[in-house]
C-alpha cells in the first residue's frame, strides 16, 4: 500500500493465537488489559483514539459443535463493538475466511464457520474478505510464510479499493452468484473476477452433494468458459439428483487452485442450490 500510495501506513498489532469468539467478548471490554477485547481499547486509545481499518484472521477456534452455532451472530456483535466503541460507525473491516486444517475432526463445523464468514460479507456493511483455501502450510494449521505476505496482499487490494479510489487496484476478487444447470454441465458464475479465472492445470475444489449432503463422484471435467472468463463449466456424467447442491472446498484440507489474474482466490462455499 505504501509503494502505490506514498502513505505510510502504522500497524497496531491486538492479535493472539488460537483464540475463540468468546476470548474476544466486548462484554468484558472494562476488563481492560485483562481481556482480548479490553487490551485492544487500549491499544487504539494509546496510538491517539483513531484507525483507518481493522484486519482480522480468526474462526478455527470456533469450528466445533459447541461454538459454531453461534459464530455468526458473535461476529456480528463483534464488528458492531468496534465501531461503536471506536466512535467510527462506517470503520472497514477486513478478514481472512479460515483455510486449511490437515485434520479430520469437525468437518461440518469447519465449513459452516466458512461459510458463515462468506455469508457476512453480504449482510455486514464495509466488510470484506479474503481466501486462505489456497495457499501453502508450515505444519497442520499454520499458512507459511511466504503465502501470509501472499493473503496480505489480498487484505490489501480490498483496503486499496475501499480507501484509496483515486489509486487503480483490483477488484474484490471472486464472488459466487449461481450454479445452473442445463445439458449435462453445471455453469458456475462469478462475479468482481480481475481479468479471468484460471488455475494451474486441471481445476480443482468443486463437489456435487446429494440431498442428504454426501458427496456424489459426478463432475468429470471443469474448465474455465472460453467466452467468459468469470464462469466455470462443471461436466456432469449421470443423473443430477434432486436436491442437488455445489461446494467449493469441501472438507478441512482440500486441495483447491482457482484464482483470477490478480491472485484474488476463489473462496470456500456451500453448499450453495444448483438450479
Amino acid at each position: 500500500m505504501v509503494r502505490r500510495t506514498g502513505v505510510p501506513v502504522g500497524l497496531v498489532p491486538c492479535a493472539h493465537g488460537g483464540t475463540s469468539m468468546d476470548q474476544w467478548n466486548p462484554a468484558l471490554k472494562d476488563k481492560g488489559g485483562d481481556s482480548l477485547y479490553g487490551a485492544t481499547l487500549r491499544r487504539f486509545q494509546a496510538v491517539g483514539g483513531k484507525v483507518t481499518g481493522i484486519l482480522w484472521y480468526q474462526g478455527e477456534s470456533d469450528a466445533n459443535p459447541k461454538a459454531a452455532p453461534a459464530f455468526s451472530e458473535k461476529f456480528e456483535r463483534l464488528v458492531a463493538a468496534f465501531r461503536a466503541d471506536f466512535g467510527q460507525p462506517d470503520l472497514p473491516f477486513y478478514y481472512v475466511q479460515i483455510g486449511r486444517h490437515v485434520n479430520s475432526q469437525n468437518v461440518e463445523y469447519w465449513n459452516a464457520v466458512q461459510e458463515m464468514q462468506r455469508k457476512a460479507e453480504g449482510s455486514i456493511p464495509r466488510v470484506g474478505m479474503v481466501a486462505a483455501i489456497d495457499v501453502d502450510l508450515d505444519d497442520g494449521i499454520h499458512v507459511s510464510t511466504q503465502d501470509q505476505k501472499r493473503v496480505g496482499k489480498r487484505l490489501a487490494n480490498l483496503a486499496m479499493r475501499d480507501l484509496f479510489p483515486k489509486v487503480q487496484a483490483p477488484r474484490r476478487g471472486p464472488r459466487f452468484v449461481s450454479a445452473r444447470y442445463a445439458g449435462g454441465v453445471v455453469k458456475v458464475s462469478f462475479s468482481d473476477v480481475n481479468g479471468r479465472l484460471r488455475a494451474e492445470g486441471r481445476i480443482w475444489g468443486f463437489t456435487i452433494h446429494n440431498d442428504q449432503g454426501e458427496p456424489a463422484p459426478l463432475i468429470y471435467k471443469a474448465r474455465v468458459d472460453p467466452q467468459d472468463g468469470s464462469t466455470v463449466w462443471l461436466s456432469i456424467g449421470g443423473k443430477l439428483g434432486e436436491g442437488a447442491t455445489l461446494r467449493y472446498g469441501y472438507g478441512k484440507d482440500p486441495y483447491r487452485n482457482l484464482r483470477d489474474e490478480a491472485d484474488m482466490g476463489v473462496a470456500v462455499f456451500g453448499p450453495v442450490p444448483i438450479q
